[in-house]
């Protein structure tokens, strides 16, 4: 594993951190579906095992602090760097920073977290950071050793993080980053303003949603095939990410052991400045293949849920986007249908309420597009 300085959070974290969003999920007695604690920490020690040091998660994730923290019971803890994030719905007083804190602590098995961010901060989560003096909330809960880093988690526009990042010495940032996003939200050049100002960057979303850890389309493929140096999508990936100097960490929100330790592989030598300008060109078509043809740049981060009427938007647009990348004519219906039609969560159900909308951190029109989707993958008879 590789190693980087971590600002004043620690000399040494590893350039691959561990996303706890996506763990390996399995179906209970009781037929619901829930994670799998027992593979996902199985999962979390074999990273350690391996020198991974940087374990990312939220309140707001459900399941994951109560997982991530049996997976560091018996001497794990000590080992790595817990990062987990505040949720600004909740906040809505200065006591509430108190007791969600308190609750991620329980949740966690720990008494203290090493960097608490808010967590994915817009022009709305802003301001009420400001009306409820949340940083100063923060930085007494870091006096008391309960946190020892202060963050913020960001998808909004570039003139807001820059805002952000002025606005306070953070101890670092996430951000969303991956080779289709170079201009969405902070982007590249937030990314390099928030190193200009000494701020550690880590990074979310680097396969956008696991939109570039699928089989990647025929003229990817063909332009991987016959370039000279043989890497799969994944690896180009996250190489034009630690390549940049100002990436500390990247996270990767694994949900199997073979996904898991095929990244541990890959960031065996994560080092800097190594892409070419060939490298790069390469690049440049492979965002222009996927920019012909990706319809919506949903990420699968679930913010939208839960739907008051049970609309499966997530999958339905995975599907949706899937189905572009496909070769077969019917995969948009066929698992539409599976994923949505055959239990009553799909697009007719939607009120239009557009409460969706106002969660995405993508900004994405999600009533229209829902209905774009269905009208291209609904069944004949409908």
């Amino acid at each position: 594993m590789v190693y980087n300085a971590f600002g004043r959070i620690s000399p040494k974290v590893s350039r691959f951190g561990m996303g706890c969003m996506r763990f390996p999920h399995t179906t209970d007695g009781q037929g619901n579906d829930v994670i799998d604690a027992e593979e996902s920490i199985r999962m979390i020690r074999y990273a350690i095992s391996k020198g991974v040091n940087y374990f990312d998660t939220a309140y707001a994730y459900p399941g994951s602090e109560e997982v991530l923290g049996k997976a560091l019971k018996g001497g794990y803890r000590e080992k790595v760097i817990v990062a987990t994030k505040c949720p600004m719905h909740e906040t809505g007083h200065c006591s509430d920073y108190i007791r969600v804190l308190n609750e991620s602590l329980r949740r966690l098995g720990t008494d203290y977290i090493d960097i608490y961010l808010f967590h994915s901060l817009d022009r709305t989560g802003w301001e009420k950071v400001k009306s409820t003096n949340g940083i100063a909330m923060l930085e007494e809960m870091k006096k008391t050793g309960k946190i020892r880093a202060i963050g913020f988690s960001f998808h909004a526009d570039h003139d807001l993080f820059r805002e952000i990042i002025d606005a306070f010495q953070w101890d670092m940032c996430l951000i969303q980053l991956n080779i289709l996003d170079c201009d969405h939200q902070a982007g590249v050049r937030g990314l390099k303003y928030a190193g200009q100002k000494g701020i550690p960057v880590a990074i979310m979303e680097p396969l956008k949603g696991g939109i570039l850890g699928g089989e990647p389309p025929e003229e990817v493929a063909k332009l991987l095939d016959s370039y000279h140096e043989k890497r799969s999508l994944v690896e180009w990936s996250f190489r034009w990410l630690y390549s940049q100097k100002e990436v500390k960490v990247v996270l990767s929100g694994v949900n199997a052991m073979d996904q898991l330790k095929d990244n541990i592989r890959i960031f065996s030598e994560a080092d800097t400045d190594v892409l070419s300008p060939q490298d790069e060109e390469l690049l440049k078509q492979i965002r222009s293949i996927y920019a012909s043809r990706v319809r919506v740049g949903c990420t699968g981060c679930g913010y939208c849920m839960p739907c008051p009427n049970n609309v499966n938007i997530p999958e339905i647009f995975k599907v949706y986007n899937d189905s572009a990348l496909s070769p077969w004519t019917e995969f948009g219906k066929t698992f539409y249908s599976l994923v949505a039609v055959s239990n009553g969560r799909d697009v007719s159900k939607c009120t239009g309420c557009r409460l969706c909308e106002k969660r995405c951190p993508q900004r994405i029109p999600v009533a229209t597009r829902l209905r774009e989707a269905h009208e291209a993958m609904k069944p004949e008879q409908d």
